[in-house]
């Protein structure tokens, strides 16, 4: 979610009180018992985790071989676990796709891009940007970045004088902009993701699930793969769109006859804070294998914002008040997340002896937009560029928690 945003999501507000008081007319979903809605929750609930254990179990079976490969001098370079973040932020998802093709000209070292991530996770933006990262190619990178800047001024557009009417699905009009991922995550790009993850990667996105109440990540590497076996590829890009999707501005998504909005609303990064310490990388590695040292595991994580707003005057309205508020909610919220996975990454070095990095970067903290809107080309551009300068300085890094 992104802060300059907040116009569309006080007129969600406003609807929101219309509805509250007067109603909206007849909904257009069958309703379903609170006794059915339950037993069906606690039912994904165990298909996701069954879903996370695979991918895990996939993930160090792939360090495994990696470290046989090593000590039967296969290879030169023991195993090490490299894990991508990246967060929402709309169109300041422009940073992190600068950030990236920066980042891929530092020479060879431990800061250096690494030639494949093992996982990328994406939420919001990040969730646009991940399968691009995930694939890895200069191609890849360049295209993702060519992408956020040259915006198309039909991406988002008001839905006419009647755009905050409560029966549309949303403010804003999104068909550029899905025609536009339609062009991007195309069949041939849906393939490079499963090519991709044949030996075991992760690639990731949430989503927030408003019917059942809580964070819906996918596997969307496996969504790609049957939807190649399927033809049904238009359910990947629904999944990405609907990790993007901010309440009220942008259309939510129905997928599996559940309703879905922006990742950032349950969680603006996805690095697996909702899993028990005996459940880590770490901790799952020393049982499965206790007689081998736990690879070093390095999060970098791209936040597609600012760790502090510039200061303003905030009028005493409800507008100006609740729009400065959601946007710090969004941010400390964002903050909290990164602190807890540093704090993650302590207990691992404290109780299992692994060595876990994290390492975070952030649009600079002084920098205002120069002009006001969404999806604009000079911002997306001055965003881009300064993401690649600091992409291309290993000193852009944080490696202490904000």
């Amino acid at each position: 979610m992104h802060r300059r945003c907040h116009r569309w999501l006080l007129l969600s507000v406003a609807v929101w009180m219309v509805c509250g008081i007067g109603g909206c007319g007849e909904p257009s979903r069958p309703e379903r018992s609170q006794a059915d809605l339950l037993t069906a929750r606690a039912i994904d609930d165990q298909t996701q985790r069954a879903i996370t254990d695979r991918a895990v179990d996939r993930l160090l079976t792939r360090l495994k071989r990696e470290y046989d490969d090593y000590t039967a001098g296969r290879t030169t370079e023991p195993p090490a676990l490299n894990i991508l973040i990246i967060s929402g932020g709309g169109d300041w998802g422009a940073f992190g796709a600068g950030f990236l093709t920066g980042w891929g000209k530092v020479p060879p070292g431990p800061s250096a891009r690494p030639y494949q991530f093992d996982v990328v996770t994406g939420v919001s933006t990040g969730a646009l940007i991940a399968p691009f990262a995930f694939v890895g190619t200069e191609q890849s990178y360049a295209r993702v970045e060519a992408l956020y800047r040259h915006p198309d001024e039909d991406w988002a557009r008001p839905r006419g004088l009647l755009f905050f009417w409560p029966s549309n699905p949303s403010f804003v009009d999104m068909s550029g902009l899905e025609d536009e991922l339609k062009k991007a995550i195309d069949e041939t790009m849906l393939r490079q993701i499963v090519t991709a993850s044949d030996g075991g990667r992760l690639l990731a996105v949430n989503t927030t699930d408003v019917d059942f109440g809580n964070s819906r990540p996918w596997d969307v590497a496996d969504e790609a793969r049957q939807a190649l076996v399927t033809g049904k590829t238009e359910r990947v890009r629904q999944i990405l769109l609907a990790s993007s999707a901010i309440p009220g501005a942008f259309p939510s998504r129905q997928i599996d006859g559940r309703l879905f909005v922006d990742g950032a609303v349950t969680s603006n990064i996805m690095y697996g804070g909702r899993i028990r310490e005996a459940d880590s990388l770490p901790a799952l590695w020393q049982q499965k294998y206790p007689d081998i040292p736990i690879p070093p595991t390095r999060y970098w994580v791209i936040f597609n914002n600012q760790f502090r707003f510039p200061p303003q005057v905030t009028q005493q309205t409800w507008p100006a008040v609740i729009g400065r508020s959601t946007n710090i909610a969004t941010q400390s919220a964002t903050i909290v997340g990164m602190r807890h996975l540093f704090a993650m990454a302590e207990i691992s070095r404290l109780k299992r002896n692994a060595d876990v990095q994290v390492r975070v970067v952030a649009v600079p903290d002084g920098w205002v937009p120069p002009e006001p809107g969404v999806f604009k080309p000079k911002t997306m551009n001055e965003l881009a560029d300064i993401g690649a300068r600091m992409g291309a300085d290993s000193a852009s890094w944080q490696t202490d928690s904000p």
